[in-house]
C-alpha cells in the first residue's frame, strides 16, 4: 500500500523480488481504479490475483507463453483454480512451500495437486466461505479477460491469434462462472451469527474494567482505552473502522452527539491502511455515562502520552500516542480470547455490531414502536439507506426468539383446544 501526495491509499503488488508487478498493476489502475471504486476494492483485486499467480506457481504454469499461443487454461486447470480458491492464502503459501521442497527431490517439476490432497495433513480441511471463493474466482476471471484483451488490442497481431485469444477467453470464462462456489451454506446452519448474550457481556466487562484484577493489560492507558473501545462498539453499533476514524472534533459535548464523517483519503491520517466509514455518515446520540467516560479518557489518559498532541483522533497508541490501527483493535480482541477461551469463536469487534442489533429490537419491543419506524430508525443509526435489507443480517437473535415464541404459543393453543 502506497499514500499519495493527494493521499489516496493505492495497493500494489510485489513480486518475489520485492518489486511491483507490472501487469496486476497496470490491471488496478485501468480496470478498477479508473472507476473511481475505493482501495479496498482494488486491495481485493490484487489479493485475488495474487491467488492466481500461487496457484500458476503451483502448477509451473507459464502464462505469459500461453498467451503468445492463444491458450489460458485446461478445463482440469479450471477446476484446480476453483478449489485453490476455497483456500485461505496461508494454506496455499503452505502448498507452494510442499512443492518446492518435493521438487527439489524429484526430477520433475509439476507436482500433482491431487497427491497433495491425499496428504496426512489434509491442506484442504480449512476453506473460506463460498461467497468469498466466488469474489476471487470472478476477479481473477476479470483480470484474465484484461490480458487477453490488451493482447489482442496490440497493433499487428496475427487474426488466427486474436481468434485463437477470444475463444480462449470465452470457454474459461464461461468455465469459471459455471463453478463460482456458492454462499448459500454460509446462511443455512443451524447457529448463524449472533450477537453476544446479556450474561457474556457483563463477565466481559467485569474483567476489562481498569480497577480489575483480572484485567489482561499492564499499562494504566491501555486499561482504560480499551474499555472505552468495548462499551463504545456496544454502545453504538459502529463498525471498527467507523470507531477509529472519530476524532475529538467530531464530538459534541454540549449536544451529547459524534458525528460518524466519511474521510476516504483523508491526507490528515497518517495510517497507510487508513480505517474508513463504509456506510453512510450521521450524527449519533451519545449517553451522558459513555460522554464521561469519553472525557476522562481524553483529560486523563490520552493527555499523558506525548505523541497524542500531534493530532485529534480519539483512541491513539499506548506507546506512540498515533492514531490507534485496525490490527491494534483486532489485537485486543485477540487478548480477550485468550482470557475467554471458550468465546473465542465468538470474541471480534463485529460481534458487538450484532450485540447492539439484539439490544435495539428489545428496545424497541419495550417501546412499542411499530415495524416501519424500528426499521427507519435502525437504518439512520447504522448508516444504510431505508430500503436496505442489512438488517435481517443483524437481526437473527431477535427474530429467532420471537419465532421460538410465537410457536410454543401455537402449540399450547392447539393442545388446549384439542384437550380442554
Amino acid at each position: 500500500m502506497i499514500v499519495t501526495s493527494c493521499g489516496e491509499r493505492l495497493p500494489i503488488l510485489l513480486g518475489r523480488d520485492g518489486l511491483p508487478m507490472f501487469d496486476p498493476i497496470v490491471f488496478s489502475l485501468s480496470e478498477v481504479r479508473s472507476k473511481n471504486r475505493a482501495s479496498n476494492t482494488i486491495d481485493s483485486y490484487l489479493r485475488s490475483v495474487m491467488v492466481f499467480l500461487l496457484f500458476l506457481d503451483l502448477r509451473n504454469i507459464n502464462l505469459e507463453e500461453r498467451l503468445k499461443v492463444g491458450q489460458l487454461l485446461s478445463l482440469g486447470e479450471i477446476e484446480e483454480l476453483v478449489g485453490i480458491c476455497r483456500l485461505p492464502v496461508e494454506k496455499i503459501h503452505s502448498m507452494l512451500d510442499e512443492v518446492q521442497v518435493v521438487s527439489n527431490h524429484t526430477t520433475s517439476k509439476v507436482i500433482s495437486l491431487e497427491k497433495l490432497r491425499k496428504r496426512p495433513s489434509n491442506i484442504y480441511e480449512m476453506r473460506i466461505d463460498g461467497s468469498s471463493a466466488a469474489t476471487r474466482l470472478r476477479n481473477i476471471r476479470d483480470y484474465l479477460k484484461w490480458l487477453c484483451l490488451a493482447r489482442t488490442s496490440k497493433h499487428g497481431i496475427d487474426k488466427s491469434l486474436r481468434l485463437l485469444l477470444e475463444s480462449s477467453i470465452q470457454y474459461t470464462s464461461n468455465a469459471i462462472e459455471a463453478r463460482l462456489p456458492s454462499g448459500a451454506y454460509k446462511h443455512s446452519r443451524i447457529d448463524p451469527r449472533e450477537g453476544l448474550e446479556p450474561e457474556v457481556v457483563s463477565q466481559i466487562l467485569d474483567v476489562i474494567n481498569p480497577q480489575s484484577q483480572e484485567n489482561p493489560w499492564s499499562d494504566k492507558h491501555s486499561k482504560y482505552r480499551n474499555e472505552l473501545i468495548f462499551l463504545w462498539l456496544l454502545a453504538c453499533g459502529l463498525r471498527r473502522g467507523e470507531l477509529l476514524n472519530i476524532r475529538i472534533s467530531d464530538l459534541n459535548f454540549r449536544e451529547s452527539t459524534v458525528g460518524v464523517v466519511r474521510r476516504a483519503d483523508d491526507i490528515g491520517d497518517p495510517r497507510t491502511n487508513q480505517p474508513k466509514v463504509k456506510t453512510r455518515g450521521r450524527k449519533i446520540p451519545l449517553s451522558s455515562g459513555l460522554l464521561d467516560k469519553t472525557n476522562a479518557y481524553i483529560m486523563n489518559q490520552r493527555s499523558a502520552i506525548r505523541g497524542a498532541r500531534k493530532h485529534d483522533f480519539l483512541f491513539v497508541a499506548s506507546d506512540s500516542g498515533v492514531p490507534l490501527s485496525i490490527p491494534s483493535l483486532n489485537k485486543l480482541f485477540t487478548v480477550l480470547k485468550k482470557k475467554f477461551p471458550e468465546l473465542a469463536n465468538q470474541l471480534f469487534p463485529h460481534i458487538l455490531r450484532h450485540t447492539w442489533n439484539d439490544n435495539f429490537s428489545d428496545e424497541m419491543d419495550r417501546n412499542n414502536v411499530n415495524e416501519d419506524a424500528e426499521k427507519k430508525q435502525r437504518s439512520y443509526l447504522m448508516g444504510w439507506s431505508e430500503t436496505s435489507g442489512t438488517a435481517a443480517t443483524y437481526t437473527r437473535r431477535h427474530i429467532r426468539k420471537k419465532a421460538q415464541a410465537a410457536s410454543l404459543e401455537l402449540q399450547k393453543n392447539i393442545m388446549e383446544s384439542k384437550y380442554e
